[in-house]
């Protein structure tokens, strides 16, 4: 099944992760850690990009980046491949370091800056590599270590993310502490790192509906509402994707497996049933513009195993294991 084409549109706002093929480390020491930031900061230069958050963890890394004049393709074709070929030289090692090519989804800035950069600089403490906060501020491969502490170089725009939080240096520090504070039981693992609306409704992210519960546009490699990704669409010059019918989508899905239409929607938890089950619901959303409420209504789901099986079908169609 061919990818979408990324939309790369200078001036935006984009959250791009990648991760270590077969979810092998891609850090081992701090050489590694020290090479990937040294080749960051030089291709934000060249590029003309900005970096207001990112996170190094050992199997994979979260980065927030305005694209400057360059295409962001060129940008991280530099950074990955340069740090790639460095890191195999020095590790003797041979082939990919990554898997498959990074994700970059483009994002409302106006409705999730903030939020983006608390979900990136939490990494570190969702993955368990620090205990708290305070041990937050000592982990020095995240951004965050450079906001809070005062008399620390970085590369970051560290100005334009403390100005949203207060005019004079200690003031902004201590508030943009309290934002994280605030947020650091709050996010689930993965949740602010795809695309489609997204709201929050009682404390978990809900996708695919408005405020009123009316269904949107949507874009898996665009974060934001109906209005915003039309938007986009727009200034990309690209024609909105049509829907996909439901029986289209098995279609696809049930193409060269022996996997039965009706098992799909069944309760059936045979392996590649369910595999197939999670590619149907990914790609329900991603060309069928389905929305949760309604696959949890057709395959008689919660929400939580609706969400779990986007991803995991998201995981299957990047990887063509089906």
């Amino acid at each position: 099944m061919p990818r979408q084409a990324r939309i790369d549109i200078p001036g935006h706002l984009y959250h791009v992760m990648a991760r270590g093929i077969e979810r092998r480390r891609i850090f081992i020491d701090q050489r590694d850690y020290e090479d990937f930031l040294s080749r960051l900061e030089k291709v934000l230069e060249k590029t003309g990009s900005k970096c207001f958050a990112f996170t190094l963890l050992k199997n994979h890394f979260h980065l927030l980046i305005m694209r400057g004049e360059r295409p962001l393709a060129e940008m991280m074709r530099r950074l990955m491949t340069g740090y790639a070929v460095n890191f195999n030289l020095r590790h003797k090692r041979v082939g990919h370091l990554f898997q498959n090519r990074y994700k970059a989804v483009l994002c409302d800035g106006d409705g999730y800056f903030l939020e983006l950069i608390a979900y990136i600089h939490l990494n570190p403490l969702r993955a368990g590599l620090v205990e708290d906060l305070k041990g937050l501020r000592s982990y020095k491969w995240c951004g965050h270590n450079a906001f809070v502490r005062k008399n620390v170089d970085t590369f970051m725009a560290k100005e334009e993310v403390l100005g949203q939080f207060g005019k004079h240096l200690r003031e902004a520090i201590k508030g943009y502490e309290s934002y994280l504070a605030e947020r650091a039981n709050k996010f689930r693992r993965g949740e602010l790192s795809g695309g489609g609306l997204m709201r929050s409704m009682g404390g978990s992210v809900q996708r695919g509906l408005s405020t009123e519960g009316r269904n949107e546009v949507f874009d898996e490699r665009v974060l934001g509402d109906g209005d915003f990704v039309a938007s986009v669409w727009r200034e990309a010059e690209e024609e909105p994707v049509g829907k996909v019918s439901a029986e289209e989508l098995v279609k696809q899905v049930i193409m060269g497996t022996n996997i039965r239409p009706e098992d799909i929607f069944s309760r059936s938890q045979v392996r590649q049933v369910v595999k197939a089950r999670a590619l149907y619901c990914y790609l329900a959303k991603e060309r069928g513009r389905m929305n949760g409420g309604q696959l949890m209504r057709q395959l008689r789901l919660t929400s939580g195993a609706i969400s779990h099986l986007v991803n995991r079908g998201r995981e299957l169609y990047e990887a063509n294991k089906i």
